[in-house]
């Protein structure tokens, strides 16, 4: 059996020791930890050894701040009192430790709370929890403590004085084959493992040993610079679309409500226009708008929706919502020649709303949007379009359904299919009403649609939670 000469090594350690199993911890005394492990996992290949992992929960100090009640405490031995009203705790600690200092203050019975004071009766008390973290100190392993001090340790770690961690303890352990293989002299030759210039020339190469080279051996995993997961979901989105003969459009972050919401046949008094949904540039808070356009809309929009129509609000500044933005200022900005051909275009971007935060909303998030604009498409052709895309993305099962969205008549949402999770929504889409046509003068119809790369995303890297796609956690992101 041919062996590197580090496998080689390993073996003469259980050899010249007369032992069938090491901890990885002693065998770190003849060798690097980090070459024993790869050449453990090489031997483990070969049957000559096995390994045995144990994780022990740890718990480590995060921090040794006294706690606030202790802090009050030092505080009143200082001033010769024992009792201080609840209102002056400001003097003395941060906000966010009041609450803390009279919870601990009631749960331990360390003083007394009356009439908005609060009242020692002494000031040099015992405290278990201190006592604990001293004990921690000295003993980290989480099963070494009974179980009152476990009760305990969980109420320091809400605390955030504690935290948990794992450390593995390994075991190098010789198989019925390895035993074999040791009762034989191991003899460590020098061996060449790369040709070199000066070996060639020397003429060494001619009387040492030269090992093999065995690709089959396992070796350490390897994590070089990549791509961010979304910038690559972005991209390769981006890929799919310019192959299918879109082409990509870009417009501002900075939005006025006339292009975000009004060209769009999106009534002023809309829900959606609130401050619940809308970020409100503070300054500058107005912007320009073409007149000619202005009039043309607010014409649609009285004949349409039956109210008065305020100029005043199409000038506000916003954070656009949505990318549609984007497409229709490339439809406004089309000459009458232009009018006449074919459109495919897309938009990939941000978008803000004002979301709470939560493990499927953010307040600023990437979108797609496109477009198609030509004389004969109708519905079949934008459920095809999407079905393609979509089939593209690597969703092989797809479904439509009936929806409403402000500016597409009639609209839809497409699902697709997941093992384990069943049908998902992941786009919506529609065709555009006449309304948002009329003032750019476009009588061809347009299909759109727009998706959201954090659905997208959480779909194809497996997420619950969205937040954790901008962590940055890197144990993840060299998984990934």
């Amino acid at each position: 059996m041919e062996l590197h000469i580090d496998e080689k090594r390993l073996l003469k350690i259980f050899q010249d020791n007369n032992r069938e199993e090491f901890d990885l911890n002693e065998l770190g005394k003849f060798m690097p930890k980090e070459k024993i492990l790869r050449v453990s996992l090489w031997l483990k290949g070969k049957g000559l050894v096995g390994t045995e992992e144990k994780v022990k929960k740890i718990v480590k100090l995060i921090n040794e701040d006294d706690f606030p009640e202790r802090k009050i405490a030092k505080y009143l031995k200082q001033q010769n009192t024992n009792e201080i009203e609840i209102k002056n705790l400001k003097d003395i600690l941060p906000k966010e430790e009041i609450n803390a200092a009279l919870g601990a203050i009631k749960r331990k019975g360390i003083a007394r709370i009356e009439k908005g004071k609060i009242i020692f009766d002494n000031l040099d008390y015992e405290d278990v929890e201190e006592n604990l973290l001293k004990k921690i100190k000295e003993n980290k392993y989480f099963d070494n403590f009974s179980e009152e001090e476990k009760k305990i340790i969980e109420i320091l770690k809400k605390r955030g004085y504690v935290d948990f961690d794992e450390e593995k303890e390994i075991k190098i352990k010789l198989t019925n084959k390895g035993k074999e293989f040791i009762k034989k002299p191991i003899e460590i030759e020098e061996e060449i493992t790369q040709l070199t210039r000066d070996i060639i020339i020397s003429g060494k190469w001619k009387k040492a040993y030269i090992r093999p080279y065995d690709v089959r051996v396992p070796t350490k995993p390897v994590y070089p610079a990549k791509i961010h997961p979304l910038t690559r979901i972005i991209r390769e989105v981006k890929e799919i679309l310019l192959a299918m003969g879109f082409k990509e459009v870009k417009s501002p972050i900075v939005e006025t409500e006339f292009w975000n919401f009004d060209m769009l046949f999106e009534p002023q008094d809309h829900p959606a226009r609130e401050m619940q949904d809308t970020f409100f540039l503070k300054y500058p808070n107005v912007g320009d708008i073409p007149e000619n356009l202005l009039n043309k809309v607010k014409e649609v929009h009285e004949r349409g929706w039956k109210y008065k129509f305020d100029e005043n609000i199409s000038k506000r500044l916003i954070l656009r919502t949505h990318t549609t933005a984007s497409s229709i200022r490339y439809l406004a900005s089309l000459s009458e020649e232009e009018k006449n051909k074919p459109h495919k275009v897309f938009c990939i971007d941000r978008v803000f709303r004002n979301e709470a935060i939560d493990y499927k909303h953010l307040p600023e998030f990437y979108q797609c949007e496109g477009i198609i604009m030509d004389d004969n498409v109708n519905f079949n052709n934008l459920i095809g379009v999407l079905k393609e895309f979509l089939n593209r993305l690597g969703f092989d099962k797809v479904r439509f359904r009936p929806a409403y969205f402000p500016f597409t008549e009639p609209s839809l949402e497409a699902e697709v299919y997941l093992e384990g999770k069943g049908w998902l929504e992941i786009l919506g889409a529609g065709i555009f009403r006449p309304e948002v046509l009329e003032p750019i003068g476009i009588k061809k119809p347009v299909l759109a649609w727009g998706i959201g790369f954090s659905r997208l995303a959480m779909l194809r890297y497996g997420l619950t939670d969205i937040r954790d796609l901008h962590k940055n956690d890197l144990d993840w992101l060299k998984r990934v």
